[in-house]
């Protein structure tokens, strides 16, 4: 017993002591970009810094280096280090010798090539702040030198922002973890630095809790430029798949989540175990490649995936339909290929196929298929296949897969798709929790009045079966329009309203009898008893749970 809970906390300890290293190894790296970042800037390389910023994605927007702080007297000190050591001064540059090659981009995209993967690591991505000092010195201003990246990445212009934070004090934050939720697309997590004081370079107060590193996931990312391609095409078909990566926080935590425990439990033991305990997954036991989730739509499949893109430490891909199918001949199997060997750079990597009917539909075999699509099918089986060599450590890549219309889905892909989880229609504790959530006791308006009166959650849930959790949000919704329509309908009529009188004073609360209206004028978009069979009767061929 003793030798068992010795090897437990062993585990635990080298997890923990591996994570730290992990966010010192991170900062570090970040610390080295902002310090070259802030030389070019300082010393006129105007250009140069913009490009910098254009392909690591960092900026001094947010963070500058510390007072007294600069890579030239970094450099400077380590050579008086150096010689007051070793009675030499360090060379820290060298000629070229006759015959040696200059340094040159990588052209494999071989993980398991230790030059490629090395230079690789090099790049982290952040976003930061150019003091005014700094923008007089080189006669531009701080939005000349910030890159335009909502540019680069205008198809996430809809996404959630980070979470504001004690480093970014001027950051907005609009929250979509409803409990339902329905979008996503990823970045390698990282932590929060300790706050500092600049004037010394001292940490700010030694009274402040420290920052635990895998809070707030999405606080510091760090993300790898693209890697160097041997022509210019693939490297923009990897600029497209680049785009779908979850840069944002969708805050959506496993807690959000009512019910699907058996779901939960499988990603983590596919995602967040093998990261965390990489020792256990060995020889038969390696982790899972794939799962799919299936079931009614709005019963929160993709809620689960921003789930993982909120709690798990890998880069999050979001892909749909639109990312790897182009009209250009032979372009969509070469798009599949450029996001697995994304995928396998930037691992450990979660691939999420939304909608997985429209992309891996049955194969014909009366020539009605088209040969682009067949040709797309098969290069995401021949990839698929790859992920099984690619089992432990950093090296791994998992496939999560969403459909409501399974019995549509190719024989082949299912196979590749270990795991195949029915995501049902949730219970009645589910639904009852899903009210509480949307409509609970303390919800407040901006000026702090209560909105809710006494709800009888139990009964609203008793009432709701055949409700998905997005047909229950919008039952909560029109209840929560209906005091509202009263104030519009008061505002609009020609006197006998005090002018004075704030709208807030003339909306009365939610009650039971408009969750009851609502109810009675909102039908549940996922309840078909010929579907659920269907449903019922492909999990009994098909299911692995």
């Amino acid at each position: 017993m003793h030798s068992s809970e010795t090897s437990l906390t062993k585990l635990r300890v080298n997890s923990e002591v591996r994570l730290q290293e992990e966010v010192r190894t991170e900062q570090r790296k970040k610390a080295v970009m902002m310090l070259v970042l802030h030389h070019l800037v300082t010393h006129g390389y105007v250009e140069t810094a913009e490009r910098l910023q254009s392909e690591a994605n960092v900026s001094l927007k947010k963070w500058t280096v510390a007072d007294n702080v600069d890579l030239i007297s970094i450099v400077q000190e380590f050579e008086n280090f150096h010689q007051l050591k070793f009675g030499r001064v360090p060379k820290i540059i060298r000629a070229l010798s006759v015959g040696e090659a200059p340094i040159q981009t990588p052209k494999s995209l071989n993980p398991r090539n230790p030059t490629y993967d090395d230079l690789a690591r090099q790049n982290p991505r952040d976003d930061t702040s150019i003091p005014d000092s700094v923008a007089k010195l080189t006669r531009i201003s701080p939005s000349k030198v910030v890159p335009p990246i909502q540019q680069r990445r205008s198809s996430d212009s809809q996404r959630t922002n980070p979470p504001p934070t004690a480093e970014a004090p001027n950051q907005k934050y609009h929250p979509s973890s409803s409990i339902d939720g329905i979008v996503v697309s990823s970045t390698t997590i990282r932590s929060h630095p300790t706050a500092t004081n600049h004037k010394d370079n001292k940490p700010a107060s030694h009274d402040e809790t420290p920052v635990d590193p895998v809070g707030d996931l999405y606080a510091e990312r760090l993300l790898k430029p693209l890697p160097g391609y041997g022509n210019s095409e693939f490297k923009e078909l990897a600029s497209i798949i680049t785009r779908d990566i979850f840069v944002e926080n969708p805050n959506v935590k496993w807690d959000d989540i009512a019910g699907l425990d058996v779901p939960k439990r499988l990603v983590r033991e596919a995602v967040v175990y093998p990261i965390k305990f990489p020792e256990l997954f060995t020889g038969i036991l390696s982790p899972w490649q794939g799962i799919l989730l299936y079931g009614p739509p709005g019963t929160g499949k993709t809620m689960l995936a921003k789930a993982i893109a909120t709690e798990c430490r890998t880069t999050f891909f979001n892909i749909s339909a639109s990312s790897i199918v182009s009209k250009w001949r032979g372009d969509s199997e070469k798009l599949v290929r450029v996001l697995f060997e994304l995928a396998r750079y930037h691992a450990p990597s979660t691939i999420f196929l939304d909608e997985l009917e429209s992309i891996m539909s049955q194969r014909s075999s009366d020539n009605s298929e088209h040969e682009g699509s067949r040709r797309m099918k098969t290069e995401l089986l021949i990839q698929m296949d790859g992920l099984a060599k690619l089992t432990s450590g950093s090296q791994h890549i998992f496939l999560l897969a969403a459909s409501n219309l399974p019995w549509e889905l190719d024989i082949a892909m299912l196979r590749r798709l270990e795991k195949r989880i029915l995501i049902d229609l949730p219970d009645e504790k589910a639904r009852r929790h899903m009210f509480q959530h949307h409509l609970g006791p303390n919800l407040r308006d901006p000026s702090g009045r209560l909105l809710v009166d006494e709800l009888d959650y139990a009964k609203s849930a008793s009432l709701t079966p055949g409700y998905s959790g997005s047909d229950i949000k919008l039952v909560c919704k029109e209840a929560a329009m209906r005091p509202l329509r009263a104030v519009f309908e008061l505002l609009e009529a020609d006197g006998g309203v005090d002018s004075n009188l704030p709208a807030a004073d003339l909306r009365r609360r939610i009650s039971m009898e408009d969750v009851l209206a609502a109810l009675s004028c909102t039908k549940p978009a996922a309840s078909n008893t010929s579907l659920e069979q269907k449903y019922r009767q492909w999990q009994q061929e098909y299911a692995s749970e």
